[in-house]
């Protein structure tokens, strides 16, 4: 939105009111919910503790019964994306390794090809 854009950018209420054609009132209202806060602040400066914690939480409401009552194809995306976190935490790589592989396969053949190439052309 253009109006927090400009409040961002340090224009006043007044000021876009004057921009837009309304009063400062409506410019207040419509953007005092999208305009960073004291709770935003907090949630920016502990939003990995605090996402720690809601998993914790979720993690902790899944049991034998929740888990038989999910489809297939939900737990199947549960379990790639747990094992995907599992591999991240331990630093361990979460790409395709395979697909690399193979590229740098492809790499190095064209690389032999080309010094085959100019032992040929010496």
């Amino acid at each position: 939105m253009r109006a927090v854009e400009l409040r961002r950018g340090g224009a006043t209420y007044r000021e876009i009111a004057a921009i837009q054609g309304v009063s400062p009132q409506a410019i207040n209202k419509q953007i005092k919910d999208l305009l960073p806060n004291a709770d935003t602040d907090t949630y920016k400066k502990h939003r990995a503790d605090i996402l720690a914690r809601l998993q914790v939480r979720l993690l902790g409401a899944i049991d034998d019964e929740s888990i038989k009552k999910m489809p297939a194809a939900s737990a199947v995306l549960a379990a790639c994306q747990l094992y995907d976190k599992e591999r991240l935490e331990r630093g361990q790589s979460t790409s395709n390794m395979m697909s690399v592989h193979a590229d740098l396969e492809t790499l190095r053949g064209a690389r032999r090809e080309i010094q085959e190439a100019d032992d040929i052309d010496v």
